[in-house]
């Protein structure tokens, strides 16, 4: 699923353009002011067509910027309730100033991109590195399955746990990866929360040691 949050008084109708390509599953949300309230028929008939979702919210204004903190606290608030695997998090606007925000949301792991249009998705699909032998062979590395030898069981956790820390989701997440570079990665990605990945992460690193974890 797409979920487009418009800057519209920085692309106006331009922002629109490609906007045809997107299906039902996928939400847009456009942001507007007082000062760009007019959004042209045309491409409200196109999002129609397709049986896309579409919002619309009027940002208070009499601040800086204020338009822009507004799109950025509601899209945090949509990750936190949407946040599944395959979402993808698009802010169509031209102002750089959300490359900041896309790199913060890149280090939880939560796929949020900056468009100027529709038509951008595609080339930047389009322009993505492909994996080469080496990166596959790295994430082969990481992700290989663990020998037996190497596995917990939820009593081996529960000696560094306590019942409320637990969850079964740990325990997978342990007997997944080989590395404790990819076993944090995974804590911090499943709970989102770098204090409480860390201190779990703590925790085990005992087990970690135990279970030659590399």
């Amino acid at each position: 699923m797409h979920y487009y949050f418009i800057d519209y008084e920085n692309v106006h109708a331009d922002g629109f353009i490609g906007v045809e390509r997107i299906t039902e599953n996928d939400i847009v949300c456009v942001m507007y002011t007082e000062r760009s309230k007019s959004i042209s028929l045309e491409f409200i008939e196109k999002i129609g067509k397709q049986n896309a979702r579409i919002e619309s919210y009027k940002a208070g204004v009499g601040t800086k910027n204020a338009l822009d903190f507004q799109l950025s606290s509601y899209m945090g608030y949509v990750i936190a309730k949407n946040s599944e695997n395959d979402a993808v998090f698009y802010i169509v606007s031209r102002d750089t100033g959300f490359d900041c925000l896309v790199e913060f949301w890149k280090e939880r792991n939560i796929k949020v991109k900056r468009i100027v249009n529709f038509l951008e998705e595609d080339e930047d699909q389009q322009s993505a590195p492909k994996q080469t032998d080496t990166d596959q062979k790295k994430k082969q590395k990481n992700e290989s399955k663990v020998s037996d030898d190497n596995k917990v069981t939820k009593e081996e956790l529960l000696q560094y746990l306590t019942e409320e820390e637990y969850s079964d989701r740990i325990l997978e997440i342990f007997n997944s990866y080989k590395t404790k570079v990819a076993i944090n990665n995974g804590l911090s990605k499943e709970f989102r929360d770098n204090q409480k990945s860390g201190a779990i992460y703590k925790k085990l690193k005992v087990l970690l040691k135990e279970k030659k974890k590399s």
